[in-house]
């Protein structure tokens, strides 16, 4: 664990060096780094143990057909861990993780995609095709706890992987439909904090937010 947590923090300190004379870098992120790397470090052994392969990086795609011809899902795996029984696909978060609920019911996808894609024919660059026996998130926080790891609780796997493809399937076919409009809001119910064309749709000129919002007195 000593040496893997030097590993982290040479990498670290040679990604971070061209930052560090910012302030923020300094006092905020290197230390919340430094935190995550010692519990990365004394956990990493157990989830290597009995590994085969551990993959980083890991481009993906899915030929999905569709209306108006193929579409192609891409993906970027963070983790993909090869082990005897199948593959266990893992996604680094530094925010919030998604909730177990939010995944089987779909409003988190990206691990039962990217699961999807394992089971495909094109799957995973360097990966053999195998099933998927895990999804995971690992947090890097560095604060309280400084990192955190929760497998998702699916009894099957595949057959949610099947119903994301399908959901999507349902979505690239409505847009595919030229009639189908673009909705100025997204989803009500989420913030988003960047989002490239609500200048365009002029979102903060009439969107309501909130009943005391636009009364005068």
């Amino acid at each position: 664990p000593e040496d893997v947590e030097r590993a982290l923090l040479r990498i670290a300190s040679d990604v971070l060096t061209q930052y560090a004379d910012h302030p923020r870098v300094a006092a905020f992120w290197l230390p919340r780094f430094e935190r995550f790397a010692r519990w990365f470090a004394q956990t990493e052994p157990a989830r290597r143990d009995g590994k085969m392969r551990v993959a980083a990086e890991v481009d993906g795609t899915l030929p999905i057909t569709a209306p108006a011809g193929l579409f192609t899902l891409t993906a970027r795996a963070d983790r993909i861990d090869v082990c005897d029984d199948g593959l266990i696909i893992t996604d680094y978060k530094t925010g919030t993780v998604p909730s177990d609920r939010d995944v089987v019911n779909g409003r988190a996808p990206q691990l039962p995609l990217e699961a999807a894609i394992a089971h495909g024919e094109t799957g995973f660059s360097g990966i053999a095709r195998h099933p998927v026996t895990g999804l995971r998130y690992i947090r890097a926080s560095g604060g309280e706890p400084p990192g955190e790891e929760r497998t998702i609780k699916i009894d099957d796997i595949a057959a949610h992987a099947d119903r994301a493809v399908e959901l999507l399937t349902r979505l690239i076919a409505t847009f595919d439909d030229e009639a189908t409009p673009y909705k100025a809001v997204r989803r009500s119910r989420f913030t988003y904090d960047y989002d490239n064309y609500a200048h365009l749709a002029r979102v903060g000129e009439w969107a309501v937010l909130g009943e005391d919002e636009g009364t005068g007195s």
